[in-house]
């Protein structure tokens, strides 16, 4: 991890403790993505914290703070869901409506999740990224329309692929080897330089055991999981099935 992502989360955490310490009645986060709140979590009581992006399955959330058994209601988090339509003959991907925000100068924390699907998206936001994410009427080259009168749909489905193959044991370099049909060498290099994730903390341990429902992360190649380690074959090796998520 680089100087500047350490100097963020060191800032992020004292952000949180402050919050914890005010003892408000509820306390809300911007958005968050999944390795600053597995990161957050670990020091934060049970019972006393929820983490909610729009919807149920959300990987960028807002994390609340809140009294024991006083947890927050979907409807009580400061997020809007706007949902942009278009024509279906074109396509629209994640990164042109994340770039159309920037351009407006919204900052990446006040985005959640965006959800794409044929000829619509639903897009996760709050504070100042509601009133300029209503103010698009173009994404890219692609005019759109855009109402925050719609609940998330739930009609998204996330493209995934399979990756089975049979591994001498299931640690992270052998598990990495399956995933991006990479040698051992390079996936050493990929772990020790800090470019993977497992269930979303920094990894640099090539021994680290997987178990199913593990999630990795490769910069530059994606998200994967671990769908099912299997029994071994004659040989002694591993049955093991990783999904990709395109």
């Amino acid at each position: 991890m680089d100087k500047k992502q350490e100097d963020a989360d060191r800032i992020l955490r004292a952000h949180v403790e402050d919050m914890v310490r005010r003892g408000a009645w509820r306390s809300f986060t911007a958005f968050l993505d999944m390795r600053q709140y597995t990161m957050l979590k670990a020091g934060l009581r049970e019972g006393e914290y929820r983490f909610f992006g729009g919807y149920a399955e959300a990987q960028r959330g807002i994390l609340c703070i809140h009294p024991m058994d006083a947890e927050p209601e979907d409807s009580e988090y400061p997020i809007t869901c706007l949902t942009y339509t278009f024509p279906e003959q074109f396509t629209l991907t994640h990164r042109d409506v994340l770039g159309s925000l920037m351009a407006q100068q919204v900052q990446r924390d006040t985005v959640g999740d965006i959800l794409v699907s044929p000829g619509k998206i639903q897009c996760f936001v709050t504070g100042a990224a509601v009133s300029v994410g209503l103010s698009l009427s173009k994404i890219g080259r692609v005019g759109v329309k855009v109402t925050d009168a719609l609940p998330y749909t739930g009609d998204f489905q996330q493209e995934t692929q399979e990756i089975s193959n049979t591994v001498s044991t299931p640690r992270l370099d052998a598990m990495l080897r399956t995933a991006l049909n990479k040698g051992r060498g390079q996936c050493l290099e990929m772990i020790h330089a800090g470019l993977v994730t497992l269930n979303y903390q920094e990894c640099t341990e090539p021994a680290k055991l997987l178990a199913a429902g593990d999630v990795f992360s490769v910069r530059g190649y994606g998200k994967f999981s671990v769908k099912e380690i299997g029994e071994q074959t004659r040989k002694g090796r591993l049955h093991v099935t990783i999904v990709k998520y395109v």
